[in-house]
């Protein structure tokens, strides 16, 4: 609890010296991905995460030129192209294709994809696309209408993952009798893949396409070295997380860097640190 309250501490801090817009959507995403990297740990769906991005990334970029053609928000389109695409990745999954084949094909397709819907918009919409911003990630160019999705969608995924926690931990340790107990497995499914869905496409502008694929991946193995139960291990990645978004974001502004890039960085060197001083 002391490290909780000391990183509200920093944040409101943050929000005093600097604009509190930065230090809101950042401390959003620490909450976001600290909870959906446990997910991802617990049911050992890292590739999916690996893979996530890549989906994220077409998602966006078919919003566009869809937004234009049907009309609505961009920000709807991109969460229905995500949530479509990590679906039909969750169904050969369900459907028996191993994960990290199912992965291989949504990455082989996706990545093809864009290439070809990246190029049509630059080509025809090139005043309402920004490569390099989608790719490298930038809090600081974000607006309140960003920093009010992701409050929302931080406070969804916080809540889903903290009620069905004990749910995701039985199907991770054992699918077979967690389906036998009762439990319907089909919801849980559901539930995971539409928040990685929603987290990945709604933060990309946000922490960019490169650094999701770290903030997805190593919080739990940064938690897990040093907690002593699943419970502490659920704290413990939502509080690197955080601490590593707040940080990583002080030290941007301190020294004129990407935060994203400064984030990720810090990261790697909290797992390299658990993993030499962690138990195993």
């Amino acid at each position: 609890m002391l490290i909780i309250a000391l990183i509200a501490v920093y944040a409101l801090t943050l929000s005093l010296a600097y604009n509190p817009l930065w230090v809101i959507v950042i401390l959003a995403a620490g909450l976001i991905y600290g909870s959906l990297s446990n997910i991802v740990a617990l049911r050992r769906l890292y590739f999916l995460a690996g893979a996530s991005p890549h989906v994220a990334l077409l998602a966006v970029t078919l919003a566009i030129p869809t937004s234009h053609l049907l009309g609505g928000d961009n920000v709807v389109y991109a969460f229905l192209y995500g949530l479509l695409l990590i679906y039909i990745a969750g169904y050969m999954i369900h459907r028996g294709v191993e994960s990290d084949i199912a992965t291989s094909l949504i990455v082989g397709v996706t990545a093809s994809l864009t290439v070809i819907a990246i190029y049509y918009v630059l080509v025809n919409y090139p005043l309402e696309y920004s490569l390099s911003a989608i790719i490298m990630g930038d809090p600081l160019l974000t607006n309140w209408s960003d920093a009010y999705t992701a409050i929302v969608l931080a406070i969804i995924t916080l809540s889903i993952v903290y009620l069905t926690y004990h749910e995701q931990l039985s199907l991770g340790i054992d699918r077979v009798s967690t389906m036998l107990s009762g439990i319907r497995i089909k919801v849980y499914d559901l539930i995971t893949y539409t928040l990685i869905g929603l987290g990945v496409v709604g933060l990309l502008r946000i922490t960019g396409y490169i650094l999701e694929h770290v903030l997805l991946l190593l919080p739990p193995g940064i938690a897990i070295a040093r907690a002593r139960s699943a419970w502490e291990a659920f704290i413990l990645t939502i509080i690197v997380a955080t601490a590593s978004s707040l940080l990583g974001l002080h030290l941007a502004l301190l020294i004129n860097q990407a935060p994203s890039g400064l984030i990720g960085v810090l990261l790697l060197i909290f797992y390299v640190i658990a993993f030499i001083g962690g138990r195993r």
